[in-house]
C-alpha cells in the first residue's frame, strides 16, 4: 500500500454533477462514500477563468472527479440525501492531479 493510499483515512460523501435541465438547474447522481483526507485549509488558487480565489478546504480524493461535483465530510448513512443541496456540501472548484514517480498512482486534490 502506497503512502498516497495510506493518507486517505477519512470518509466523505461524493455527488457527481450530471447535466443541467432546460432551466439550468443541475441534477446529481446518487451519493457515494469515498476515502479521502480532508484538510480545512484556506489556500489561494487560480480558477479556470484565471481569477484568484481562496479554498475552504483541500480534499485528497481517491478517484477522478469533475468541477461542480459536491463533497461532504463524513460517512454515508440512512439520512444522507440524494440531493447534495439539502445538506451543507461543498462544490469542487478546482482539481489538481499529480502522478507518483512511476506514474502508477495519482495524488488528486480537490479545492472546495
Amino acid at each position: 500500500m502506497s503512502i498516497i493510499s495510506r493518507m486517505r483515512k477519512q470518509k466523505a460523501v461524493w455527488w457527481q454533477r450530471l447535466a443541467a435541465d432546460r432551466y439550468g438547474a443541475f441534477s446529481y447522481a446518487a451519493p457515494v462514500e469515498i476515502d479521502c483526507r480532508w484538510d480545512d485549509a484556506n489556500e489561494n488558487y487560480i480558477t479556470p477563468q484565471g481569477e484568484q480565489a481562496t479554498s475552504q478546504a483541500l480534499v485528497y480524493i481517491d478517484r477522478v472527479m469533475a468541477l461542480g461535483d459536491r463533497l461532504l465530510l463524513g460517512e454515508m448513512d440512512s439520512t444522507t440525501p440524494d440531493n447534495p443541496l439539502d445538506v451543507q456540501s461543498y462544490e469542487i472548484k478546482r482539481i489538481d492531479t499529480n502522478p507518483n514517480f512511476r506514474a502508477t498512482e495519482f495524488l488528486r486534490v480537490a479545492y472546495l
